[in-house]
């Protein structure tokens, strides 16, 4: 498998939106009497990108990306969800389809995650793998932290090699303004990477009912789909 070709759909961009599902899904699952029988909630997000970055490299040629998934909380915090996006060819698919299932709660100030997560790539040849994975963090109110890492196992389709993905990120509310400020470190090694960094830095705000984001991203690869650029986002959450 190509460098280029690394992909993990970072679980911790969805955690605040599984994390508010868990809040309103008792409100939910009032409203929605086949949610009442089920418990807990549903969600959904959209996204518009000039491209899609995973680990700093573009995996659609930095062209345009539509993104959207939805999720399913229950209020005892387990989750499953789905997630999709646009990609350059890939052994001949053009989409990829995530599926991942995990536990998130809350425990003395501190936050985890655990879970699964398959990559699905719709008519590709030799393409799908599965990864675990988990996070701790904790979060202050007006600045949050975690530490987490994405563990894909040795297949056919990783070229008979394990990978693993280890990160750290925050998000640090402005005083008195709408934005945050996000940060992402990176690092990469194994079937899809050698010894790979990746970081990013970049801003965020909620108006309208839209969420509007602007991020710098670089890598310490070569190559057009792994230099820096900037990421410029909006989608909306249901």
């Amino acid at each position: 498998m190509l460098i280029i070709r690394t992909k993990e759909r970072d679980v911790t961009l969805r955690r605040k939106a599984i994390f508010t599902t868990l809040l309103l899904a008792g409100t939910l699952g009032a409203t929605l009497p086949a949610q009442a029988e089920l418990g807990g909630g549903f969600s959904a997000n959209i996204t518009m990108t000039n491209d899609y970055r995973f680990r700093g490299v573009s995996l659609n040629d930095e062209g345009f990306s539509l993104q959207g998934g939805l999720d399913w909380a229950h209020e005892s915090g387990f989750y499953v969800g789905t997630w999709a996006t646009n990609i350059s060819d890939f052994n001949g698919a053009s989409m990829e389809t995530d599926f991942y299932g995990g536990y998130a709660g809350e425990k003395d100030g501190i936050t985890y995650d655990i879970g699964g997560l398959l990559y699905h790539y719709p008519g590709g040849s030799n393409t799908d793998y599965f990864e675990v994975y988990g996070s701790v963090g904790m979060d202050l109110g007006f600045v949050s932290a975690s530490v987490g890492s994405n563990y894909a196992f040795s297949s056919d389709n990783t070229g008979n090699d394990d990978n693993l993905y280890l990160y750290t990120k925050g998000d640090v509310v402005i005083p008195d303004t709408p934005f945050t400020v996000n940060l992402h470190l990176g690092y990469e090694d194994g079937a899809f990477a050698n010894k790979k960094w990746d970081w990013s830095v970049g801003t965020s705000v909620a108006y309208q009912g839209l969420d509007f984001g602007i991020t710098y991203i670089d890598t310490n690869l070569a190559g057009d789909n792994a230099d820096a650029t900037v990421l410029f986002s909006v989608g909306a959450s249901f």
